[in-house]
């Protein structure tokens, strides 16, 4: 005769289960987390965590911040790396908006600008604010030297050891005829004039290419070489003579365009840039959004001991 079990014994089951498993996680076999470095990651998260530090040096402008992370990848050059990344993303089809940012991080890496030390003191600069001047000409007024921290309103600071003292109004105690009253002007304060806040200009301790400044040709000329295609060759240099890349350069035909940017080829150089043409066809050339535009080009015209073939334009462009 079987004897009939409540479920109570179910219940007393599960709990029992529940315990042992929480002890077997938590005290026998415990799970245990490895931190891992990114040098260790796959090459498409390496690639995706390269894209996420160009985008977020876009937002902050740190790069000594944005340095320290490319080091965490261990790149052998990391400019190089950038570029190409760029150039893969180029020839997928991948948004402008992605290639730029890598661009971008791969120009300022190879080309970094001195920013302006904002530690500098006011009085090193060489310039006086005609407000303190004028403080420091009236008496029983003394100025300090001008605050340089970022909460300062550049405001002349008075010593609060020597309040200002207001100017008494000259008086007059005009004679008059005997028999009259005697009338004495009386002594009015004036107030003292408030000093008006005025920016100290610093100068800039790195010269620097003029921003948004066109490109100017400086050298056009065709090669030939039987291993080339009939390539378009684009070297662009800024105002400082260094290779300029990241710029978007722009091709059209009859029928078509391309756009792609220098500096995608780094062991070419980083301000080097090329376009396959085809025989047969004119392209322009077009830089700084159409500001520049160059025209008629086309493959060039070369014989050699296996006949004739296709040569090449060399463009050289650079900042005035």
């Amino acid at each position: 005769m079987s004897e009939k079990r409540g479920h109570w014994y179910l219940l007393t089951g599960l709990l029992i289960g529940l315990a042992i498993g929480i002890v077997y996680a938590w005290l026998i076999a415990p799970v245990e987390y490895t931190d891992t470095s990114p040098a260790s990651l796959r090459a498409d998260f390496k690639d995706e965590y390269r894209y996420l530090i160009a985008a977020s040096h876009r937002v902050h402008g740190n790069i000594d911040r944005t340095r320290a992370r490319l080091s965490l990848l261990s790149d052998s050059d990391p400019v190089a790396a950038l570029g190409e990344q760029a150039q893969r993303l180029l020839a997928a089809d991948a948004p402008n908006s992605a290639v730029r940012a890598l661009a971008d991080l791969a120009e300022i890496l190879q080309n970094p600008t001195s920013p302006v030390d904002e530690n500098t003191p006011a009085q090193d600069v060489g310039l006086v604010s005609p407000t303190s001047e004028a403080a420091a000409a009236t008496p029983g007024r003394t100025l300090t030297s001008l605050p340089t921290d970022a909460t300062s309103p550049f405001e002349p600071i008075l010593d609060p050891s020597e309040t200002p003292l207001p100017e008494p109004s000259a008086t007059e105690t005009p004679t008059l005829k005997p028999g009259l009253r005697t009338a004495t002007a009386t002594r009015t304060p004036q107030r003292s004039p408030t000093p008006i806040a005025t920016a100290t200009l610093k100068p800039s301790l790195t010269p620097t290419a003029t921003p948004g400044s066109p490109f100017q040709l400086v050298k056009q000329a065709t090669f030939c070489d039987p291993d080339l295609p009939a390539l378009l060759q684009v070297f662009l240099e800024n105002a400082m003579g260094d290779p300029a890349s990241g710029v978007e350069i722009t091709i059209t035909w009859l029928g078509g365009q391309e756009e792609f940017f220098s500096g995608l080829k780094p062991e070419l150089g980083h301000g080097y840039a090329d376009f396959v043409m085809t025989p047969g066809v004119e392209y322009v050339l077009s830089l700084d959004d159409g500001i520049i535009r160059i025209s008629g080009l086309q493959s060039a015209s070369c014989s050699g001991d296996a006949g004739d073939y296709p040569g090449g334009v060399r463009l050289e462009f650079r900042q005035p």
